[in-house]
């Protein structure tokens, strides 16, 4: 319930008063979906952490965070400095109001379109997070205005509605959320309407009032944010909070956890399964070639028979017959290769009786080998089964040689590996290694209004310039560097000047046919540029 709109209205209200005369110092971004707002009052600094993830969105405050030397973004630079006033709800809606002397910033939980804003006294909507096209910008900053923002407990809900029901409380009162009904059906027992609404209001005033508790569930990895009286949660074991900051800090770093211990699971586990398999299905093979035996003795023999019977073969023969002293002289018919001489058709039985041979012993190490790897995989099996912490997992990993996923991989997939610069400490600039990766980058990658590059008439990479608000004008002197990261990384990286075709993505198109890296422009603009990686550009290395 860390996004339920009352456990939302009992944080505001407790850190209204830890912010109270305070000012926003500043104001930034270093992991994906994340905001930090830094708030300093007196000689301490706060940090409001706002997720806007749209599985997991949240909001809470620490009164520590490191901020990292690289990679970071600062955003709403223009009320850095401003004189904190206040922190509201919406009365009937989960969006948060941080009121400054400059401006104010919107926190909206609102699915995928979740997102924080600002409006500045006076100025239009920006965003912290790129919003989709269906957004209108005019409307939502209208829809803003219009909202009744309260700072205490929103105690009103269905007090005064006689008419409500089960089936029209989720469209009167969506605010309320799933959680609140299924406690209130737990505890009425049954599916009389009036009983479930009346002990409504009752768990909303828990919220307000009551212990706060973390329910969790080690076996299944599950956790819940609740109240203390809740009875809906599965648990193994209870923490019990005073305050919405603790309670919401150790939820999330507790989901962390949880979510590193099944991914490495999972993780390990499939890695196992496809190992076993493997090996497994090798053994087998090979246990197989083994019972089957050696056929050394044959072909020695039928080389012999035909070395002892050498003057009788001719040129082109397919088969001859020759008396088997091996075997009661009996007569034996061995197959021969027209086409090549009597002696070579020896030497070819011999050449097979060697091969047998080899592979025999081959087939017996190789055999113990994969044994040897089966068993260890066995020790690790149980290893893996008996494991609990995240160090278990993470012994395990770096034995097995598993490499962990990157952040790369989390937001584009594995398949997206490109290089990365950062120009001026704000500008991402994505570069293609490959004709294959620079299709990726190119059709994959790159949004419709990023801009993209490419030096003209020699080979190079695709370069994308990330476009992150849209209502942005990118300066020209960024296209110029980055035009010249473009002509960096192509075959005139040793010119002098370099002509380079840029425009935005969605006029680049990849026509059926065309061959890995070709594509085509609707339009272009060229920039003549020097190749070089500009000073205040700084390559962004993967870990």
């Amino acid at each position: 319930m860390i996004k339920n709109y009352f456990f939302l209205n009992r944080f505001i209200i407790e850190i209204n008063e830890e912010l109270n005369d305070s000012y926003l110092n500043s104001i930034f971004s270093q992991e994906k979906d994340i905001l930090i707002i830094e708030f300093k009052k007196n000689n301490y600094n706060y940090f409001l952490e706002i997720s806007v993830n749209p599985g997991s969105p949240y909001i809470t405050l620490k009164e520590n965070y490191h901020r990292a030397k690289k990679n970071t973004i600062d955003f709403f630079e223009v009320i850095t400095g401003a004189k904190f006033q206040s922190l509201s709800i919406a009365d009937s809606d989960r969006i948060l109001k941080i009121s400054t002397d400059k401006g104010c910033l919107y926190f909206l939980i609102r699915g995928k379109f979740t997102n924080v804003c600002l409006i500045e006294v006076g100025e239009s909507l920006k965003y912290f997070k790129n919003p989709p096209d269906v957004i209108n910008s005019e409307a939502l900053t209208d829809e803003l205005k219009a909202v009744n923002f309260i700072s205490h407990f929103n105690t009103n809900a269905l007090s005064a509605d006689l008419e409500v029901t089960l089936n029209t409380i989720k469209e009167k009162y969506p605010y309320i959320g799933k959680e609140i009904i299924s406690e209130a059906k737990y505890r009425c027992g049954n599916e009389e309407t009036k009983e479930i609404i009346s002990a409504i209001p009752e768990i909303i005033n828990e919220i307000n009032k009551g212990e706060l508790a973390v329910f969790i569930d080690e076996t299944n990895y599950l956790l819940h944010l609740g109240v203390k009286t809740f009875h809906i949660f599965p648990y193994a074991s209870i923490v019990l909070f005073k305050d919405m900051p603790g309670a919401v800090n150790y939820y999330i770093s507790k989901k962390y956890y949880f979510e590193q211990l099944s991914y490495k699971k999972k993780r390990i586990g499939k890695h196992l399964e496809k190992e076993l398999s493997r090996i497994t299905s090798k053994l087998n093979n090979l246990k197989a070639s083994i019972d089957k035996g050696s056929k050394e003795k044959e072909f020695n023999k039928l080389g012999n028979l035909l070395l002892i019977n050498l003057s009788l073969i001719r040129h082109g023969m397919k088969n001859i017959e020759v008396i088997d002293i091996y075997n009661d002289n009996l007569p034996i018919s061995i197959k021969l290769d027209e086409t090549i001489s009597p002696k070579k058709n020896v030497d070819y039985y011999f050449d097979k009786a060697r091969s047998q041979k080899v592979n025999a012993e081959k087939s017996k190490q190789l055999y113990q080998i994969f044994s040897n790897k089966f068993l260890k995989l066995k020790e690790f099996e149980e290893r893996f089964n008996n494991a609990k912490e995240v160090e278990d997992y993470n012994s395990i990993m770096k034995e097995l040689k598993i490499k962990e996923r990157n952040e790369n991989q989390k937001e584009h997939g594995p398949q997206f590996n490109f290089k990365q610069y950062l120009i001026e400490s704000k500008y991402h600039v994505f570069v293609g290694k490959d004709s294959k990766n620079n299709d990726l980058l190119t059709t994959k990658f790159a949004k419709q209004n990023d801009y993209w590059f490419h030096a003209r008439s020699v080979p190079g990479s695709h370069v994308v310039l990330r476009v992150e608000n849209n209502k942005e004008t990118i300066p020209k002197p960024i296209l110029k560097k980055t035009a010249s990261l473009a002509a960096y990384h192509s075959k005139a990286k040793t010119a002098g000047l370099v002509p380079v075709s840029y425009t935005q993505k969605k006029y680049v198109v990849k026509k059926k046919g065309m061959e890995p890296g070709k594509v085509a422009l609707l339009r272009e603009d060229v920039l003549i540029v020097k190749p070089e990686i500009p000073k205040d550009c700084e390559y962004i290395e993967k870990e």
